[in-house]
């Protein structure tokens, strides 16, 4: 089993992408570590039975711009099978990382900074557009913890708490993409952070698989007001909320930090 700190270091990966696996595997590696690999759901493969089970389309059509393709289903599936097992084996802390990343050497030092952190739910590894934050909390070494109004898009790479996970859990049924519905933390009163920079990657030279899934579009089944109302909703979050209280969160770095 990866570990990191005796914190397991989850792996997402379809079995039908060798390559990626292969290359994520090799850059953790590197720097002497190992993850354990979760075989992806693959959305297309899902019956009527199991999408009606944890896909809620009636909660889509009021909450969000456009029904869920079979791969984003199978993603958000993904994600939470892990959350699930967290809570099953009372997990206090894991690391989830998808298999289209890149890693920087100094990766190992956001790892060990995460784990000398209390009193969190979620710790973005990766942003796909760099937002910086609105408040830092210094972390030494030139690393910062930050909240966020606009919380980033992207699941490629976070770390979740047992707390967090029990949170992302507490609705039956999901409706929106998994890294969408992470902007709407207020209404799971989830903390999501990122700690910066970042160490970790989306890997471009890789294929979205939700695209190829989707024909290389998610953008039907929408119409105006449709997406009108669903932007005001965002729009609502990021102009009254942060994604977290930073002087809740607990720093205490070891003595001599060992990475």
């Amino acid at each position: 089993m990866g570990q990191f700190a005796g914190y397991p270091i989850w792996l997402i990966n379809l079995d039908s992408n060798p390559e990626r696996y292969e290359s994520a595997k090799k850059q953790l590696h590197k720097l002497g570590l190992e993850a354990e690999r979760f075989s992806a759901i693959y959305g297309k493969n899902l019956s009527q039975a199991e999408v009606a089970a944890c896909y809620d389309p009636a909660l889509n059509q009021k909450k969000f711009r456009r029904p869920l393709s079979p791969g984003e289903i199978g993603c958000y599936l993904s994600h939470r099978t892990l959350w699930q097992r967290m809570v099953d084996e009372n997990i206090a802390m894991a690391f989830i990382l998808e298999d289209d990343i890149d890693l920087e050497p100094e990766f190992l030092t956001v790892l060990t900074k995460i784990t000398q952190l209390k009193h969190w739910d979620m710790i973005k590894l990766a942003d796909d557009r760099a937002g910086t934050g609105e408040q830092k909390k210094d972390l030494g070494d030139g690393y910062t913890l930050v909240n966020f109004a606009k919380v980033p898009n992207c699941t490629t790479g976070y770390a979740l708490t047992l707390q967090g996970a029990k949170k992302l859990l507490s609705r039956p049924k999901f409706f929106r993409p998994v890294d969408v519905d992470l902007q709407f933390y207020p209404e799971l009163n989830l903390t999501v952070y990122s700690m910066l920079p970042y160490r970790l990657w989306s890997a471009s030279r890789f294929e979205s698989e939700i695209d190829k899934m989707s024909g290389g579009t998610r953008k039907g089944g929408t119409s105006f007001w449709r997406n009108l109302k669903y932007r005001f909703q965002l729009k609502s979050i990021r102009s009254n909320h942060l994604s977290g209280d930073l002087s809740q969160v607990q720093f205490t770095p070891a003595q001599q930090d060992e990475v």
